[in-house]
């Protein structure tokens, strides 16, 4: 039997409170500003941080500082203009140690159960519904920051190291303390359990925490119990598809979370900007046949988008992206919260204050073209446009961008891809042989077409070459005055006939009879493997100048959308569709939220 897809009457659109009772650097602004390591670093969790200020505090000044930040950091007239911005609901992340005391040998302060019971008595005045997030578990729930203490090396760090039973005690706890308060729509197990937790152990701790709540008194005609999916290595759909197998179905009012960060790792990094917006569509359809709830979602993008949205300024791109996400959590079936509140002031693609005030919230979302997969995607043109002739020409000013989002460049003799952006180190030219340059003297331009044998030069007259040793000993690319000879030749390989603008090309060295590839740990540009694969392939550009403007207005027609029923004024949930909703799928992979970009 497969998991329900419960639906609530008023799916939560709302704010995290991230911050306030678990510290992050970023949502915890200023603290971590404020409070310093000895090398004038910032501390990269609450743990490290208590460790700062009891070494220059001593303990009672350090849960000084910890308490005047609970009194301030999130008042009720934060929760007042969460109201006023139009947002019903509110997730309220905090540590175990907040609802009781911290583990011996732990530098945390707790409990605070009091700043909880505050948030709860607001959200319930003011109308919203909150959502208890148990951000931090007994033991941890991964080695990294979000849970309160960011471990490395990784290794230090043990699924089995979780408590889950003194989880459950906690969940108890909230559940029993809370179960009456009608403003309590949700409460979440854990947040962001490490990938390596087997999904038995994670999803045994699923279901117990679900009868742990529900024999509580919350329940789930009135209280959702949220399950985080997050970087599970057989991707969404296949943990539910296990779920529902181990289940049966016998849980109801319970959704999946999901974090739709676009700005992480090379998944990300490497996607164009019409990839982006393609990845929040995909994101729809599976929105649409789970029961889901995206519960941190944010603005910023990774490193491609900023070199394949055209003319398109900062800003536009930046409210696109984040109509395109609004109307797909229209999808779900119990909402969304973007991450965060609270943030450094200059970060607005993370502060839903900052971005609301600049208007990055209020754009009308964009009806993408239809597209089958089948060639390039019409989007691409559309926002990353090609010139008024797209054809790459020999010795024509052009750029590479590698599978992460990096533009190869030249410096000296040495050859990397270390920035993503498109200046006079990352320009180069396609170059004929010297015996085929002799040839077609006299025929004028000539197009790069498959199965060219081609040289690279940078904009420094020096040409891409290959060692002898590249393949063998994975010696990297370098830059050479010499102009000829196989070391600085390579074969043109690509699906089209002719190279046009935004192509796609797998150089093929013919001293080595290997490709070029670039690496996302190590610094270089190689030739290892003989492979058509991500690490090959190269991305040809040419430069913003020659591309003509782009034009959203090609994308605005209205939309016509019908909305069906949200649910009776009885009953927070409904049941939606069938046992269709939650059929097996494919792995569509989450990214990683704002704390560990420090980690990039």
């Amino acid at each position: 039997m497969t998991q329900v897809r419960d639906v609530l009457a008023q799916p939560w659109k709302g704010v995290n409170l991230g911050g306030w009772l678990l510290l992050e650097p970023g949502p915890s602004y200023p603290l971590f500003t404020h409070h310093l390591l000895k090398d004038k670093s910032q501390a990269r969790c609450e743990w490290d941080l208590m460790k700062v200020l009891h070494e220059k505090l001593g303990k009672s000044g350090a849960m000084e500082v910890i308490r005047s930040h609970r009194e301030t950091h999130i008042t009720k007239a934060d929760f007042q203009r969460v109201k006023a911005f139009g947002l019903n609901a509110v997730r309220l992340p905090f540590g175990y140690w907040v609802i009781t005391e911290p583990r011996p040998k732990e530098p945390y302060v707790g409990p605070a159960l009091e700043y909880v019971d505050r948030a709860v008595a607001w959200a319930e005045e003011l109308g919203l519904q909150i959502v208890l997030d148990l951000h931090g578990c007994p033991g941890g729930e991964s080695p990294e920051a979000p849970c309160g203490r960011r471990q490395r090396p990784e290794s230090r760090w043990h699924w089995k190291h979780w408590d889950f039973a003194a989880s459950l005690k906690i969940l108890q706890l909230l559940a029993k303390r809370y179960r009456d308060r009608s403003c309590v729509t949700g409460i979440a197990v854990c947040n962001e359990p490490c990938g390596v937790i087997p999904a038995h152990a994670l999803m045994s701790y699923y279901s117990k925490a679900v009868d742990t709540i529900r024999k509580a008194g919350m329940p789930e005609s009135r209280v959702a119990v949220v399950l985080p999916i997050f970087q599970r290595p057989e991707g969404e759909e296949a943990f539910i598809a296990k779920w529902s197998k181990m289940t049966q179905g016998r849980h109801r009012n319970v959704c999946f979370d999901v974090h739709c960060y676009h700005c992480f790792e090379n998944q990300f990094h490497g996607k164009t900007f019409a990839e982006q917006l393609r990845a929040v569509e995909e994101n729809s359809a599976m929105f649409e046949r789970y029961p889901m709830v995206a519960g941190e979602w944010a603005l910023c993008l990774g490193r491609a988008t900023w070199c394949t949205c055209g003319d398109l300024d900062e800003d536009a791109v930046i409210s696109v992206f984040g109509a395109q996400q609004m109307e797909a959590f229209r999808n779900t079936s119990h909402g969304s919260f973007f991450w965060n509140w609270k943030e450094d002031p200059e970060d607005k693609e993370w502060n839903y204050q900052v971005a609301q005030e600049m208007g990055l919230l209020k754009r009308s979302p964009l009806v993408l073209p239809s597209w089958d997969h089948a060639g390039e995607d019409p989007l691409e043109e559309v926002l990353h446009p090609s010139p008024e002739d797209p054809v790459v020409y020999y010795g024509e000013k052009v750029y590479l961008r590698v599978f992460h989002g990096m533009y190869m460049d030249v410096q000296g003799r040495q050859v990397d891809c270390s920035w993503a952006d498109k200046g006079l180190w990352q320009e180069f030219s396609f170059c004929e042989t010297e015996s085929s340059a002799e040839s077609q003297k006299s025929n004028g331009r000539r197009p790069v077409r498959h199965r060219d044998i081609v040289r690279l030069q940078g904009h420094n007259k020096h040409f891409l070459a290959v060692p002898s040793d590249a393949a063998t000993k994975g010696q990297p690319v370098f830059a050479t005055r010499k102009k000829s000879g196989t070391e600085i030749e390579f074969e043109v390989i690509m699906d089209s006939p002719v190279l046009k603008h935004r192509g796609k090309v797998y150089l093929f060295s013919r001293q080595t009879a290997s490709m070029l590839d670039a690496d996302d740990e190590a610094d270089g540009i190689f030739a290892r493997w003989a492979d058509f694969g991500d690490w090959q392939a190269m991305t040809v550009e040419k430069p913003l100048a020659q591309q003509r403007p782009v034009n959203l207005s090609t994308l605005s027609r209205p939309r016509r959308r019908v909305k069906g029923p949200r649910g009776s004024k009885d009953s927070p949930v409904r049941q939606a569709g069938n046992d269709a909703d939650a059929m097996e799928g494919t792995e569509d992979a989450t990214s990683k939220r704002k704390a560990d970009v420090l980690d990039e």
